[in-house]
């Protein structure tokens, strides 16, 4: 178990493994940290409620919660869930056409980003990825989020390619970053 400390008091961080229970948890998660950091990417709202619809229908997210090829874990701030990551393992990397574990998702709530808790949680998703032999570890990261670029960077994942998301009214670009592991 992982632990920070402040002047007040000591501030527990835990990270474990999301089991089907956790759908509705996962849910609420996604859709809010989501809304928080890239709703204003979307110009229009009925297709961004529409991704959000589809990306985290219970439909959805039940069998991937299940799947033994992808690993949701979920990270607490003592007993408040705060974040979680979406591990895809034997994902085709397309621009190395390797295959490797795919970074699809690391969420925390806006309020709780900013205090460390992503480089925590990036190091448990780069130990299961080695744990379950993963050649790369490797993910699509927005263009203009410099900011989680440096992120990367900063874990040793570099640009290997770029890919585009499209809807039907428009079109964003993203890096590939990968990890040899």
């Amino acid at each position: 178990m992982s632990q920070l400390t402040t002047n007040k008091e000591a501030i527990v961080f835990t990270i474990r493994q999301a089991l089907p229970a956790d759908l509705a948890t996962v849910r609420e998660i996604g859709i809010a940290s989501y809304l928080a950091h890239f709703a204003e990417l979307w110009q229009n709202q009925q297709e961004l409620q529409a991704f959000l619809s589809k990306d985290f229908a219970e439909q959805a997210l039940e069998p991937s919660l299940q799947d033994r090829d992808t690993c949701w874990l979920l990270a607490y701030e003592g007993e408040t869930p705060v974040g979680f990551a979406k591990l895809n393992f034997d994902s085709l990397q397309a621009a190395t056409a390797t295959l490797g574990a795919e970074l699809q998702k690391i969420y925390f709530l806006p309020q709780f980003a900013g205090r460390g808790y992503g480089e925590r949680l990036y190091a448990e998703i780069q130990r299961r990825a080695i744990e379950r032999g993963q050649p790369i570890l490797w993910l699509d990261v927005l263009k203009s989020n410099v900011a989680g670029q440096r992120f990367y960077q900063r874990q040793g994942m570099a640009i290997v390619g770029e890919e585009s998301y499209t809807s039907v009214s428009q079109s964003v670009t993203m890096w590939v970053m990968a990890k040899n592991l």
